[in-house]
């Protein structure tokens, strides 16, 4: 029950800033939950000894978003300053190794590079509703994929990492994920075409379970069950994000191959 609420509230939520909120809000939610993704991938890393330098790691993840939307010019600036900056903290420990500074930087790439599609998406035309739409398929696909899986699945999709996942719930979450971005479509985007829509579900449905995969494959690397416990019920907000933190980027390339980013 907790599991449900949490995640009703966190829903209603969400919805509601990205459709009606401002554009500076919505870039406020978006930046507090890269700090607490990239503060909980810290912690996890902690866990096994090492430890990430979260100031200048939180720095450099959080001006990247900010820096995409801003120009090319000022993103590739931002990207070079905190190229040096890593590079130059790789020198300060260089006696010590650079455990330290390439885990930093896997840190400030994963969570920079993952949380700069959202904010990209929303600033074009119709972006609110497309953002919705992406995640409305990712959420398909994870609903889909746990209930096909639990009634049907056989098959393991990746045993060594996931051992409850299946190709047949995969296949249960693509069509969930197409199945729930139409609604969504038709509820908030009716004018758009449902080449949007057949788009955003087979990102949700395939480079949504390889988000999940990989951040689970994160946390067997670090030894950790969960990535932190902010959300009651569902443990660390990475938890609960990893998979769109590859299918946003990836429709947003999408977006962009098909002509809708201007």
């Amino acid at each position: 029950m907790t599991r449900i609420i949490t995640a009703s509230i966190l829903a209603a939520l969400f919805i509601y800033i990205t459709l009606s909120a401002s554009m500076a809000i919505f870039i406020a939610m978006i930046e507090i939950a890269a700090a607490i993704c990239f503060l909980e991938y810290a912690r996890m890393a902690l866990h096994k000894g090492i430890t990430v330098h979260r100031i200048r790691g939180l720095i450099a993840a959080l001006l990247i978003p900010l820096a995409f939307i801003s120009s090319h010019y000022v993103a590739y600036m931002v990207l070079v300053l905190i190229l040096a900056m890593l590079l130059f903290t790789a020198l300060e420990e260089a006696v010590n190794g650079l455990d330290s500074t390439v885990y930093t930087m896997f840190g400030v790439i994963y969570v920079g590079l993952a949380f700069s599609a959202p904010l990209l998406i929303r600033i074009e035309e119709n972006g609110s509703q497309q953002f919705l739409l992406i995640c409305s398929a990712t959420w398909g696909a994870d609903i889909g994929a746990y209930y096909i899986g639990r009634a049907f699945g056989k098959t393991k999709l990746a045993p060594a990492i996931s051992p409850g996942k299946t190709l047949e719930g995969l296949a249960g979450g693509i069509v969930s994920a197409i199945a729930l971005a139409g609604l969504c479509n038709v509820i908030f985007f009716p004018q758009s075409g449902w080449l949007l829509v057949v788009g955003a579900g087979v990102m949700g449905g395939i480079i949504g379970p390889v988000g999940d995969l990989s951040e689970s494959q994160i946390k067997r690397h670090f030894g950790v069950k969960d990535s932190g416990s902010i959300l009651p019920g569902h443990g660390g907000l990475l938890d609960r994000a990893d998979a769109l933190m590859l299918t946003v980027p990836a429709y947003y390339i999408f977006l962009a191959l098909a002509g809708y980013v201007s």
